[in-house]
């Protein structure tokens, strides 16, 4: 070959990303799934190999992601949970299958099982504030808290509910603790019969002369009705309380509806984050679970984009 031909330019062929990956960056995905190799990674992406049932794929990821999740908690606390709730809904159909041993490794690791635990994270240092002392008690952010309603008698209220349930409180624990605006009532129809007690016969029967009689007020109860003896004797005082129905205070075990509760009230007194459910139940885990049954916390996901 000549001297000349080696010098000519040659053409150079450069690998591109195709259609569908050029879409998907479009829409700013977080799990680009590639299926070929291109020369040039877009800006703000990096190129990972990942397993998926024993297959070796490879993947377009941000780079702020994978800094997100592997220096959990350091960097802007919004931005992290965006970015990782927007990853993990993409990932998630993949979950089962992304599972390799190293745990440490970015590359390694069970991807889903990794975005939600940095999720956690990030959800914990927006809540709390900075600074030494004993781990196991948390310094709460007033204005997270008060952003999130939890200064509000009415979510407060629910909030220790919802921990109550995950507890396995009885409705009398939870009257202990002040929150008998969550109980819920219903009525029992059945027949009981009970002795009546002097200061109740007192309250419900009068002297009429020469025997008692029940006042008037308490003749046509559909709930109670009374039976007294007619004794010409005023100081016999025996009679019988009859309770046809009565009502009984449960907690229910729906921790959605108290959630949802909690969301239909905010919803009206202003506006709703996209993580706010999920921070209100780290919260609940942290505040009132976790020192006495760190087993009961409730399970936190990346909380999805709602269409």
């Amino acid at each position: 070959m000549s001297l000349e031909h080696k010098l000519r330019p040659q053409a150079v062929i450069r690998r591109m990303p195709g259609p569908e990956v050029l879409e998907a960056l479009r829409q700013g995905k977080k799990f680009i799934v590639v299926d070929r190799d291109f020369d040039t990674v877009p800006f703000g992406y990096a190129m990972i190999d990942m397993m998926y049932r024993g297959d070796s794929f490879r993947t377009l990821v941000p780079q702020s992601l994978l800094f997100y999740m592997a220096n959990p908690g350091e960097g802007d606390s919004d931005d992290a949970l965006d970015e990782i709730s927007d990853f993990y809904d993409e990932v998630k159909g993949f979950e089962h299958g992304l599972m390799e041993d190293s745990a440490r490794s970015v590359q390694g690791a069970n991807w889903a099982t990794l975005a939600r635990n940095a999720y956690e994270v990030y959800l914990i240092n927006k809540l709390t504030k900075g600074g030494e002392g004993n781990p196991d008690v948390f310094d709460f952010d007033d204005g997270v808290l008060e952003g999130l309603g939890l200064k509000d008698d009415y979510v407060a209220e629910r909030a220790k509910a919802i921990a109550a349930i995950a507890l396995d409180k009885s409705p009398e624990n939870v009257k202990k603790y002040g929150l008998r605006s969550v109980l819920r009532h219903v009525t029992v129809r059945e027949r009981v019969e009970e002795e009546l007690p002097i200061e109740e016969f007192d309250a419900v029967a009068c002297w009429a002369g020469s025997h008692y009689e029940i006042r008037d007020e308490y003749r046509s109860n559909p709930d109670v009705e009374y039976q007294i003896d007619c004794r010409h004797d005023k100081e016999h005082k025996a009679g019988k309380r009859i309770v046809h129905q009565r009502s009984e205070e449960f907690l229910d075990k729906d921790i959605s509806r108290l959630e949802g509760e909690i969301a239909s009230y905010r919803s009206q007194n202003g506006g709703i984050g996209r993580h706010d459910a999920n921070l209100t139940r780290v919260y609940i885990n942290l505040a009132h679970i976790a020192q006495e049954n760190h087993r009961a916390q409730l399970p936190i996901q990346p909380k999805e984009i709602e269409e």
